[in-house]
């Protein structure tokens, strides 16, 4: 299991979300395991296997070059097939092409990913009958948590209330009353107790069936795509 131990050039170059990126990919089951977010990307081959694994049937595999190594052209050819893939989901992909992959720009190369991440996320989530916003996200959270007659409420995914995990909490009691033990809730009173929070949050919406690809600094940083995808992975266990 190469999730423990992801070697990631992207997260030198500052970009903490390749660690979550890898884990997402390789709960996927692509091949070969992801263990180096720059260099398993630049074929090409892994992103056409997560549009595959996404919307099954929608891969032509005859226009993609498999064989491994895969010869530097065909890399280049294999990335803009994943691009045209990532187009046909409407997804904004201005001024990206297969070159870029292919040299491994870590910037253009993660917002594909990030939009496929998301996408993914929104598939979860159309378990419920539409295409679900950002906003229809917060209002339910929101809403379950007032109905349940807690006090917390957020204002957006960077609200930085969101920092000490008490909403997610409050949040998850109202989906499964009793779920949470308060006593294990600290008063986030200094960064550790903040990290224990968050790190008991995130045991508990496992618990709860969600799919999470979040770390705990995640939420004590208030990283909004984090939050986006611990909300949403929330609310696709629910309805699931």
């Amino acid at each position: 299991n190469n999730n423990n131990n992801i070697n990631t050039n992207f997260a030198e170059v500052g970009d903490p979300d390749a660690r979550v990126y890898s884990l997402w990919m390789n709960s996927l089951g692509v091949q070969p395991p992801i263990n180096n977010l720059q260099e398993n990307l630049k074929d090409g081959l892994i992103l056409i296997q997560l549009f595959d694994k996404m919307c099954p049937g929608m891969v032509e595999w005859s226009k993609v070059s498999t064989e491994r190594p895969v010869p530097k052209m065909k890399r280049i050819l294999n990335a803009n097939y994943a691009l045209a893939l990532g187009r046909k989901c409407r997804f904004s992909l201005v001024g990206i092409d297969g070159t870029n992959i292919e040299s491994g720009n870590s910037t253009l190369t993660l917002a594909l990913v990030w939009q496929m991440m998301q996408f993914h996320i929104s598939k979860m989530l159309s378990s419920l009958g539409k295409s679900v916003t950002d906003d229809d996200i917060l209002a339910w959270a929101n809403s379950n948590v007032s109905k349940a007659g807690k006090g917390t409420q957020i204002k957006g995914f960077r609200d930085p209330s969101l920092s000490n995990s008490l909403f997610f909490f409050d949040l998850m009691d109202s989906i499964k009353p009793g779920v949470v033990n308060y006593d294990n809730v600290t008063d986030a009173a200094t960064k550790d107790d903040h990290l224990a929070n968050a790190k008991y949050a995130i045991s508990l919406a496992r618990k709860l069936g969600a799919t999470i690809f979040v770390a705990p600094i995640d939420i004590v940083e208030v990283r909004r795509k984090m939050i986006f995808t611990f909300l949403g992975a929330l609310m696709a266990a629910t309805h699931s």
